[in-house]
């Protein structure tokens, strides 16, 4: 007999030998010394209004938003949203995993200029924590209490000017993190939408104090032989290196044609914090056949950001129907200099797709809300497991959802699982994620969205799913009070955002500082939420084997086993008392292959008779479990 496993990948990776150009040791000298306590008590400066749209993530396929988006009005019209079927339905009572809010920090006076709010947040271990947005920066203390602020102009100089460069007049994309090792924050922005004005801003701060002096540099937004210009960044970090992604785009083209090239910045977190130069390498030509490979998205390293080696992934995110993964690997840190770019191709066994405009309290369904595309948002990796999330299109309800996806063996043919995030009424965007345990192994994550329907104006909340893989309610952090219309902006091209952000407290297991956004007067207004896990065994070890639900009376048994090395699980599903494993079958044999960690597979039981049966399990002979399983 062969049992049929959830998601199961059954398409073998591809390895390339990709052409792409490595510059290494590519130097950057320190630009400035910045010290907020030189910032004016009084700051002016040049407004951009909240109505003026920031630069739209490149890869924005119009033509294919207006078709997904007529379909989705025809089936709207023809069945409303209420009567859609829900995907998920986890077996644990939601009440013992749903996240709790602590604290809620409202940024609705604090917002920076223009729309959408990009939304990025880091908290140090003494509870002090960063929050960007747009054009500006904020700092706060543990009770929640703003320390400081001021607009992210004032990085490069004081005097508002970086060489011979005009004023910083568009300023955007903002970025913040936070380093446990060294108890300092690294912000980064990018500037200027044309070869000639790009350029991203790199500020390391003080240990200990986000208010005394950091250490600035400017890294060039036009890196290659070519006019073009670098737009949205995402970061992640190791132990030694922060790793920085952008997209190069041609001056004066549309977001279809204008793209270029997806390039990877590794850059060593010692000099930004000595104020040394910046020793870097620069990965470019990174290509899938004759086509540049678009918008790539570094992989967090957790429960903690440690490792020499960072991942990244990126997927075909204006495709209307998709099954490709690239997953790009750099094999080791800037000062070795020995770091290598690999790329392979893999399979998901489930489909993402470009996702359709969320909509609004509306009942014309004109007032809609970009979702931009399917490009991978946040990624997250454990050992040899990376867990990461997209915008998506749902296909049988063509609601805006989340695409969850997983990859395993990482050292060794790595395979994809992976499943939609629904809900019946909600859409959702924008997702970031983090893994809410520090064991490791344990692949429980956080992760923070925004969310808007017919029913509910957008808003901003979190969900959690748990080490067996069952995801908790989606808790609304903060509900919007009115959809968003700014003017200026097409009703059915409203912007929704960018990304939003989220972080673990290191020193505090279970507790995580989250920022989104939430509608107010018709504009997006900022939040930020402190978050903690209830959830029992989200700091435990996890048993060697567990076996869920019983009865099983869902259609499925959940099987987890944390293997203590790469190894064989063998199973024997047997019945007791006369029933049978499906009709004209006696018994039930299984085998799962994995690498050390802890694992979770799913067994389905729709087609096996009513009955009580036996289940066995064994590693190298060895009897790991024993037990009576019911199916009704």
């Amino acid at each position: 007999m062969i049992f049929r496993i959830l998601f199961l990948s059954l398409f073998l990776p591809l390895s390339l030998s990709a052409q792409v150009q490595i510059q290494r040791d590519v130097r950057i000298p320190k630009l400035n010394t910045f010290n907020p306590a030189d910032v004016p008590e009084i700051w002016a400066e040049l407004s951009q209004s909240p109505n003026q749209e920031m630069p739209l993530p490149s890869g924005i396929d119009e033509n294919l938003r207006l078709k997904i988006d007529g379909k989705r009005e025809q089936k709207i019209r023809a069945k409303r949203i209420s009567q859609r079927k829900k995907i998920n339905a986890p077996a644990t009572d939601k009440l013992t995993i749903n996240p709790i809010i602590e604290n809620e920090f409202d940024g609705q006076y604090l917002s920076g200029e223009g729309t959408p709010n990009d939304n990025d947040v880091a908290v140090a271990n003494d509870g002090t924590f960063i929050s960007v947005r747009n054009t500006r920066i904020y700092v706060y203390n543990d009770t929640g209490e703003r320390i400081q602020s001021w607009s992210l102009r004032y990085f490069p100089v004081l005097q508002n000017k970086v060489n011979d460069l005009p004023p910083l007049e568009r300023f955007y994309d903002p970025r913040v993190t936070y380093d446990p090792y060294t108890d300092r924050f690294i912000c980064l922005y990018m500037h200027g939408v044309t070869d000639k004005t790009s350029f991203i801003v790199v500020g390391f701060s003080s240990p200990g104090d986000p208010t005394a002096p950091w250490n600035v540099y400017k890294i060039p937004g036009r890196p290659v032989n070519d006019t073009v210009w670098s737009d949205y960044p995402i970061i992640s970090q190791t132990k030694e290196d922060l790793f920085l992604t952008v997209n190069l785009l041609a001056n004066g083209s549309s977001w279809e044609e204008g793209f270029r090239e997806a390039v990877i910045w590794q850059i060593r977190k010692e000099d930004g914090y000595n104020g040394d130069t910046l020793h870097t390498n620069f990965f470019n030509g990174i290509r899938y056949g004759d086509k540049p490979v678009w918008s790539i998205c570094p992989v967090k390293n957790g429960p903690m950001p440690d490792g020499t080696d960072n991942y990244f992934l990126s997927v075909h995110p204006t495709a209307e129907s998709s099954d490709t993964v690239f997953l790009h690997h750099v094999t080791n840190t800037q000062k070795s200099g020995k770091a290598e770019f690999e790329m392979q191709i893999l399979r998901s066994p489930v489909q993402y797709g470009f996702p359709p405009s969320a909509l609004q309290p509306d009942t014309s369904l004109k007032h809609k809300l970009r979702t931009n595309d399917a490009r991978v948002l946040t990624a997250i990796r454990n050992g040899n497991h990376i867990q990461y999330m997209q915008n998506s299109r749902n296909f049988e309800t063509e609601q805006a959802h989340l695409m969850h996806g997983h990859i395993y063996q990482l050292n060794d043919k790595p395979y994809i699982q992976a499943q939609l995030f629904t809900h019946p009424v909600l859409e959702f965007g924008y997702p970031d994620m983090a893994y809410s345990s520090f064991v490791n192994g344990d692949p429980a994550t956080i992760t923070t969205a925004v969310y808007s329907s017919l029913n509910d104006t957008p808003g901003f909340g979190v969900f959690y799913q748990n080490r067996y893989g069952e995801y908790s309610d989606f808790i609304k952090i903060k509900s919007g009070s009115s959809l968003i219309s700014y003017n200026g902006i097409k009703p059915e091209e409203q912007r929704w955002g960018d990304y939003e952000g989220i972080q673990a407290k290191y020193n505090e297991p279970g507790v995580f500082y989250a920022v989104g956004s939430y509608g107010r007067n018709r504009q997006m207004s900022p939040f930020v939420a402190r978050l903690r896990i209830t959830d029992p065994m989200n700091q435990s070890e996890a048993p060697e084997v567990r076996i869920f639900p019983i009865p099983a009376n869902q259609g499925y048994i959940d099987i987890e086993w944390k293997a203590e090395k790469k190894g064989t699980l063998k199973g024997k599903l047997f019945g007791l008392t006369g029933s049978k494993i499906m009709p004209n079958s006696e018994t039930g044999n299984f085998e799962f292959h994995v690498e050390a960690g802890t694992h979770l597979y799913r067994i389905h039981t729709k087609s096996t008779a009513p009955g009580m049966y036996q289940l066995q399990l064994f590693q190298a002979d060895k009897l790991l479990y024993s037990g009576n399983v019911i199916i009704e």
